[in-house]
């Protein structure tokens, strides 16, 4: 989406009883090309290069509020961006990436050679096959639900940013449009994407994918 037509409707006023939420990804990570879930990594180096670009191309919306994931990859990002609009960013554990369990810190090569089986079955068979000590889908769906739900129920009336990881977005934008599970990774996410979803009283609108 080109800067001019963002400005078109970034500004445009809400009903009181409606939210703009723009969920955005964290900028890139170390570790990159890696299972990270609940691995605690720092921006890279490259990462906190697009904090500058991230934060003018958020500026066009009317940010009332900004919300991290607290894991510090989500929160570095989030902290430069709440900055830009002069607000205290709010750390919440429920929007942390999945927890991948033993895949994590692993790339897909080295989970395709250490257990074929299992990698080919998981992409088959997703959200339903495991990872072992992994969280399970279900949990995450219900913790991620949860806390977008509280977000918009206290930003009723005004826009709210939430920094976040690819698997929270991707489910949260998945919900909205009723997609199945298995079709989740279709949606492209890139390092620090913006996606903006209108809650409304009649239901919930996408005005962006991974802006």
């Amino acid at each position: 989406m080109r800067t001019g037509e963002r400005k078109l409707w970034s500004n445009t006023s809400l009903p009181a009883t409606a939210c703009r939420l723009l969920l955005v990804r964290h900028a890139t990570a170390e570790g990159n090309g890696r299972f990270k879930g609940h691995w605690d990594v720092s921006l890279s180096r490259a990462g906190r290069r697009e904090l500058r670009l991230l934060c003018e191309k958020c500026s066009p919306y009317p940010v009332r509020a900004v919300y991290s994931s607290d894991l510090r990859r989500a929160r570095q990002t989030a902290d430069a961006v709440g900055r830009s609009f002069g607000l205290e960013v709010e750390g919440r554990p429920e929007l942390r990436e999945m927890d991948f369990g033993q895949w994590e810190r692993l790339t897909w090569n080295q989970i395709a050679r250490r257990s074929p089986k299992l990698a080919v079955l998981w992409i088959e068979r997703f959200p339903r096959q495991a990872i072992p000590g992994a969280e399970p889908f279900g949990q995450f769906k219900k913790r991620v639900a949860a806390g977008i739900g509280k977000i918009v129920a206290a930003n009723r009336g005004q826009c709210a940013l939430i920094v976040t990881h690819a698997g929270v977005i991707r489910f949260t934008l998945g919900k909205v449009l009723g997609l199945p599970a298995r079709n989740l990774f279709r949606l492209a996410q890139d390092s620090c994407a913006i996606n903006v979803i209108d809650y409304r009283e009649d239901g919930a609108v996408v005005r962006c994918i991974n802006g």
